[in-house]
């Protein structure tokens, strides 16, 4: 029975692992679009630009920095699934960098006019947590490093 259960949990372990390396190279195949679509968006607001003062107007630069915001997330994706697939653990502190990455993207390009004022104090609380999570997870780690260095 032991041998059994000892099969399965490879097998398991290893269809994570391929699973984990398609998800990786998908990742990456979309992070390359991404990149590729910002580049043709980019050329395209510079040459059909209508204003003769500026080459970009602000709702255009607003939606390319929203397109450069969601690269970032796809380059912290695929490096907390690269670190996942080293190392078999999912770290905290990338996955918090990434839902930083996020609402930073959301604040820069919030319309106050559209949205309820109460919807932009609960984004002004989901601010504070995540900074206060990062906060305590790098003082966490200063102190753990700290430890293994006094041993």
């Amino acid at each position: 029975m032991e041998k059994e259960i000892s099969r399965v949990l490879t097998i398991t372990r290893t269809l994570k692992k391929w699973m984990t390396v398609f998800v990786l190279f998908l990742t990456s195949i979309i992070v390359f679009a991404s990149v590729i679509e910002l580049a043709i968006v980019l050329f395209e607001e510079i040459t059909d630009s209508t204003d003769s003062v500026l080459f970009l107007e602000i709702n255009e630069l607003f939606r390319i920095f929203g397109f450069v915001f969601i690269i970032l997330i796809g380059f912290e994706l695929h490096e907390s699934i690269e670190m996942y697939f080293k190392k078999n653990v999912i770290h905290a502190e990338v996955v918090l960098l990434i839902a930083v990455i996020a609402v930073a993207r959301k604040v820069i390009l919030l319309d106050l006019e559209k949205y309820d004022p109460m919807a932009i104090v609960g984004l002004g609380f989901i601010i504070v947590a995540l900074g206060a999570c990062y906060f305590l997870i790098k003082r966490a780690s200063a102190i753990v490093r700290t430890s293994q260095n006094d041993q």
